[in-house]
């Protein structure tokens, strides 16, 4: 049996490995749903499907599929998370009753916001509508692009 003096330290060791490889903030936050799961589809620039269920993206409006906009946008997203990658849904606690039976959230993807990103990229616009009913109209991208 290793003496105290030596376990104290592994432990430390052991717990700081655990705080380095658990990212900070790869939770969810609220009381919604929160989603991990894989893209099964993309459906336009601000909507895909996570294990087959519709989720739209909090705060993002994104030209239409049809459009020539939409489909350079659906291109960019399918980028920076193709179908198949991991993603996790946070769904917005203030809109839990979706829209067109569409899970509203905020999507994270290969480390990016995807919510964000769409924003930042020009494939997309903030939905100023939405701006006091969402969670997310105090993160600092929301804050950004006009909520």
């Amino acid at each position: 049996m290793l003496p105290i003096k030596y376990i104290i330290p592994v432990i430390l060791v052991i717990a700081g490995v655990l705080v380095i490889t658990i990212p900070f903030g790869s939770g969810c936050s609220g009381e919604a749903q929160c989603i991990t799961g894989k893209v099964t589809e993309i459906i336009d620039g601000d909507t895909i499907k996570v294990d087959n269920k519709s989720v739209r993206f909090a705060l993002v409006s994104s030209p239409e599929s049809y459009d020539e906009e939409g489909v350079l946008a659906m291109e960019y997203l399918s980028k920076i998370c193709p179908v198949g990658s991991t993603v996790l849904v946070d769904e917005d606690d203030l809109q839990t009753k979706g829209s067109y039976d569409r899970i509203i959230g905020l999507v994270m993807c290969n480390g990016k916001i995807i919510n964000e990103n769409i924003l930042k990229s020009g494939h997309g616009e903030i939905s100023t509508r939405h701006c006091k009913t969402s969670e997310f109209a105090d993160s600092s991208w929301a804050k950004y692009f006009g909520c």
